[in-house]
């Protein structure tokens, strides 16, 4: 780790773990926004009308069907998805790379499993008039992937370019 960190004491090496740190973060931010935009985009269609996942949970919740069990828990809670998606962003804001990336990748398997499965099981299956629009879960499932693969990089990638190991700001040690 001395390499390392003699490495980092360049301005050059510090600019290019900067650039690393910035694609990291772009690539989760990416995955992040097509995630979101998966959830509100059109998951199944029913006549002539097409329905995002969260009009879904609506409909279910006011149909009963989920019970009172944890489905209907799972289920009134969804509206949060976007507000936990930005447990990363704050994250990150601080410059806690891991826990960013920690939570990164969590959302993303959450998001990656769900919409791969509904996918899985309901795709070219029609009941009655009501059947999957495949374009709101393969968004969500593509974000999903691309936030796991930008969360493990701010997990894996270098420690952060602004802060030294124990701590202190680069300026700081400076003076």
């Amino acid at each position: 780790m001395a390499q390392f960190d003699a490495a980092t004491e360049q301005p050059e090496a510090r600019h290019r773990l900067l650039q690393w740190r910035i694609a990291q973060c772009w690539l989760a931010g990416a995955g992040l926004a097509l995630a979101l935009a998966g959830s509100f985009l059109p998951w199944v269609i029913s006549g002539a009308v097409s329905r995002s996942i969260y009009a879904i949970a609506g409909v279910v919740d006011r149909l009963g069907i989920a019970g009172s069990g944890p489905v209907a828990a799972a289920l009134a809670s969804l509206p949060l998805i976007a507000a936990l998606c930005f447990v990363p962003v704050i994250a990150a804001a601080f410059r806690w790379w891991r826990w960013a990336g920690a939570f990164s990748i969590l959302i993303g398997l959450v998001m990656s499993v769900l919409s791969l499965g509904i996918l899985a099981l309901a795709l070219g299956k029609v009941g009655l008039t009501v059947r999957l629009d495949p374009l709101g879960p393969s968004v969500m499932a593509a974000g999903g992937l691309l936030l796991i693969g930008g969360g493990a990089c701010l997990i894996f990638g270098n420690s952060s370019p602004i802060r030294r190991r124990d701590g202190r700001s680069v300026g700081l040690v400076a003076s």
